[in-house]
């Protein structure tokens, strides 16, 4: 009788994840046309010097400031005649779905359930953040956040090895993988992950940059693209409420090598200390505590964007189904998210950044007296 009951339960939960699914794909197929932003001022502009370039040799030029990786794929758009604006989105929301897939797989590896993973892939792509980013916005952050969340699978899964590959292919094609640099700089000093694993990050990127150097771009040029994005605003913050919304963009020069050298310092401080021996890490710990890098991070570091807590967004889906509680912090996380975007369009100058600001720090010291709070309680547990 119990187990007809939880069956039945399992079926109901599994008709609700495939309505939430469909209303997904129709939400994100009625958005397909949109034209807007990013894709106006950059992505079209792109693909038309692409096709007047001859395509392949356009590489040469330095009219993009993404990795060469995404330009690859504009260029085979370009080159076999795709519908560009659709190719774009669709490329982009094929790896919601396998960013979500790699969610539900590290909620199954808890919980021995696949009504996760379907749970996981009903939710994600109907987060805000993750509909405005790829189906409005034709951006790919998706892409990046896809494979990072994939290397979280594989280092939860013990799997090292793949999990630094994952993570390279994420950096290959955004440095803001780099969110993700406290948790395994933990993972590497607790033995989790061998140093010389991380020696495939930048062996990955160098590959990935070969025939961009092949049809002539310089190799500075191509190494120096993730330096040259950073100073390319020369804003404290844009639409992004971290610390520098207090700070006038006067002093940027010396706040901006203020605010990194911080956050590495930070990075290993919380590193050090969170690799003695005395701490016992569980499944739980492991995934609160990328949650907080993903949060964290971009909250003291300058120069950050309104997309920039996407990974945070996916994480905290990640964190609330695996923790079974505290929904308040990803719901939290969402809407400052969501407001960020909000007030990236015609409302910058109506809405103000302070209650965003106020909300992400609020969040940030509950998840962390949460993550303090569960370290200790776990000091007398075996190990995971």
């Amino acid at each position: 009788m119990k187990n007809k009951i939880i069956s039945a339960v399992s079926s109901k939960q599994k008709e609700i994840y495939i309505f939430l699914i469909i209303t997904g794909i129709i939400i994100k197929a009625l958005m397909l046309s949109v034209k807007v932003g990013d894709y106006v001022c950059f992505l079209e502009p792109w693909m038309n010097f692409i096709k007047s370039h001859d395509y392949f040799s356009s590489l040469k030029h330095s009219f993009y400031n993404y990795t060469p990786s995404y330009i690859y794929f504009l260029i085979g758009i370009t080159k076999f005649g795709l519908n560009p604006l659709y190719s774009v989105k669709l490329f982009s929301i094929f790896f919601e779905y396998v960013l979500a897939y790699f969610i539900g797989k590290s909620i199954a590896e808890r919980y021995n359930t696949k009504i996760t993973i379907w749970a996981s892939i009903a939710i994600i792509p109907l987060l805000p953040s993750v509909v405005l980013n790829s189906s409005y916005l034709s951006q790919c952050d998706s892409v990046y956040s896809a494979f990072v969340i994939g290397s979280i699978y594989f280092i939860l899964k013990k799997k090292p090895f793949f999990s630094v590959l994952f993570l390279g292919i994420g950096f290959m094609f955004k440095m803001q993988s780099v969110f993700l640099l406290p948790f395994f700089f933990v993972m590497l000093l607790r033995g989790n992950v061998k140093w010389y694993y991380f020696i495939l990050i930048p062996f990955i990127y160098f590959i990935s940059i070969l025939p961009a150097w092949y049809y002539g771009r310089s190799l500075n040029d191509l190494i120096g693209i993730y330096l040259h994005q950073a100073n390319s605003t020369g804003d404290l913050t844009l639409n992004f409420p971290n610390l520098y919304i207090w700070i006038n963009n006067d002093f940027y020069e010396p706040i901006k090598t203020i605010g990194v050298v911080f956050t590495a310092l930070f990075t290993l401080a919380t590193g050090l200390w969170l690799s003695q021996k005395r701490f016992v890490f569980t499944y739980e710990l492991w995934v609160k505590l990328a949650f907080l890098s993903a949060i964290v991070v971009p909250f003291l570091l300058p120069g950050m964007h309104e997309r920039y807590m996407y990974l945070g967004d996916v994480l905290g889906v990640l964190y609330f189904l695996v923790v079974r509680k505290n929904i308040h912090l990803p719901i939290g996380i969402a809407l400052v998210s969501f407001y960020s975007y909000v007030r990236c369009s015609r409302y910058n100058d109506i809405l103000p950044m302070e209650p965003a600001f106020f909300i992400y720090l609020a969040v940030i010291i509950l998840t962390t007296i949460d993550f303090v709070s569960s370290l200790k309680h776990s000091s007398n547990e075996i190990p995971n």
